[in-house]
């Protein structure tokens, strides 16, 4: 009477086993899916780090780029002053040069005298 109102046990392991082989499918489904998932995950947070080396390379680059300029420019006055103070001697000089050399011969003929 059981098997004219409810599954006999055939019935039942056939059901039992539809049933494992969906639930393994559907797993099998979802592996793949968590494993596309995980792919893309790793290939964008490698494409984030590509570029935020490059952009770090590129803000080093910039500073670098500033760093040369503000030491061109320290360089250039440097050099400006010290071309300026050269000249500034040399303008002494030559206007002293006449009375270095009276002063070295008056003790040249000076002391050749003595």
């Amino acid at each position: 009477m059981a098997d004219r109102h409810g599954p006999n046990g055939e019935e039942v392991l056939r059901l039992i086993a539809q049933k494992e082989r969906e639930l393994e499918a559907m797993v099998a489904r979802a592996r793949a899916e968590a494993a596309r998932l995980l792919e893309d995950a790793r290939r964008d947070a490698a494409g984030q780090v590509q570029q935020a080396r490059q952009q770090a390379a590129k803000i080093a680059e910039e500073f670098q780029a500033r760093a040369d300029a503000q030491t061109r420019e320290l360089t250039e006055q440097v050099v400006g002053r010290a071309r300026s103070e050269a000249e500034t001697l040399r303008r002494r000089a030559a206007e002293r040069l006449d009375d270095a050399v009276r002063l070295v011969v008056e003790r040249v003929v000076g002391g050749a005298g003595e």
